[in-house]
């Protein structure tokens, strides 16, 4: 038993999928689990009896009163997350929550509000900041004095034909592409886009940041071509000649005029390969508890999410992509 004590709300297929395999691993033996909460009970005992919950609830309130966590995670979907974030850190608790904080503005601007109001951090999570692949490229492109300062960014996050609407692709998969390149290039000053659109929930979409730092970026998003083994991209050129790619969220190439070097995980069966730790899930989760036991804030925080959301719903508008959220198929 660890000296941390964490709940859960939700036992969805993503939770399911992501957050209670991520929990049952090594990397949170400091970790109590004490209990989970879903309105459909039966689920919830299954995913408990699986990974080793003690008890279920299906009311978060009681569930907060009775067991006294030191945090709570939040993986409802957009739709309900406003409402039971602020309730949650109105009962004085600081959340994880999956992304997206809101399905519109007014609702990741309500949960900051309440941050602001009760004094409690809020994460979301954006596991790719925490992928080991984007660790690596971070790495590499923090040391300035060899890399040389960011001159431009280009991206693309291809998506699939699931989505009900245009925007609901943006909202629930291609905020994590904005995030990432927000996360190398910092704070945007300015945005252009252009879509060319098939249907109303189909088409391509492309647009330009300009950030503080005078850097560029280019983002290079639809609703074809993904989430297959070409759908993801990223590449960071510097002011000196000297880039940086990430493939897929897999393999990372160092690039100079004439050299370069490519880094992939191996097949050895070790925690740092799993798929979990690869892809992010366990980092973001351990930062989270990590900042809570710190007294640190952390990344991205509610604070940056409001920011993200903001931009990504201008690019929507200036693309002529309407700001219309639908409930995602469970074909994800």
């Amino acid at each position: 038993m660890g000296d941390f004590k964490l709940a859960v709300i939700g036992a969805g297929i993503f939770a399911e999928a992501n957050i209670y395999p991520s929990l049952s691993t090594h990397f949170f033996d400091d970790v109590d689990r004490v209990a989970l909460c879903d309105l459909d009970e039966k689920r919830a005992r299954r995913l408990a009896k699986h990974y080793g919950w003690p008890s279920v609830y299906s009311d978060f309130s009681v569930m907060i009163q009775r067991e006294k966590p030191d945090a709570v995670i939040v993986c409802t979907g957009a739709r309900t997350h406003p409402d039971i974030v602020v309730r949650v850190l109105g009962m004085g608790l600081p959340v994880f929550m999956e992304k997206p904080a809101s399905i519109d503005l007014k609702g990741t601007q309500r949960i900051l509000d309440a941050s602001i109001k009760y004094g409690r951090i809020v994460q979301v999570g954006h596991q790719k900041r925490h992928g080991l692949a984007y660790e690596k490229a971070r790495q590499i492109v923090s040391g300035r004095e060899e890399f040389g300062s960011i001159l431009q960014i280009e991206s693309k996050m291809l998506g699939f034909t699931v989505f009900p609407t245009m925007y609901t692709c943006m909202l629930e998969w291609q905020c994590h592409n904005l995030d990432l390149v927000i996360s190398f290039g910092g704070e945007i000053r300015e945005i252009e886009a252009k879509s060319h659109m098939l249907s109303d929930r189909t088409g391509a979409l492309v647009a330009m940041l300009r950030f503080e730092s005078g850097a560029l970026a280019t983002l290079n998003w639809g609703t074809f071509g993904g989430p297959g083994q070409f759908a993801e991209r990223l590449e960071i050129i510097s002011d000196r000649g000297k880039g940086v790619i990430v493939s897929n969220a897999r393999e990372v190439t160092c690039y100079a005029e004439d050299t370069g070097s490519t880094w992939a995980p191996d097949w050895n069966p070790i925690s740092r390969n799993q798929s979990h730790v690869f892809n992010g899930y366990v980092g973001e989760l351990r930062h989270f508890i990590d900042c809570v036991k710190g007294g640190r804030r952390p990344v991205p925080s509610i604070e940056d999410e409001a920011k993200t959301m903001g931009w990504l719903a201008e690019i929507a508008l200036k693309a002529g992509i309407p700001i219309e959220w639908g409930p995602v198929s469970s074909a994800l």
